[in-house]
């Protein structure tokens, strides 16, 4: 059974676990960025910056939202 799997697919499933593992400790973003530092690929992230106008929390009439009925149009279950 696992012979007929190939180098490839036990290579992947190897690769995928230490990702995994090493993602669990905490040590894969410092390895990726050693890597790219080793290719001279790693980019930097642009500081961030607050935003030009100050976003402030409205409240929100939803009354507007729901129409009203008239009560004369509403269904009830007495049959009077």
């Amino acid at each position: 059974m696992f012979e007929e799997a190939g180098a490839w697919f036990w290579t992947h499933v190897v690769a995928a676990l230490l990702i995994i593992w090493g993602d669990s400790n905490g040590t894969l973003e410092p390895a990726v960025d050693r890597f790219e530092n080793m290719l001279g690929i790693q980019t930097e992230l642009p500081p961030e910056e607050e935003t030009p106008y100050p976003f402030e929390e409205e409240s929100i009439d939803s009354t507007w939202i729901l129409p009203s009925y008239p009560s004369d149009t509403l269904r009830t279950d007495n049959n009077e």
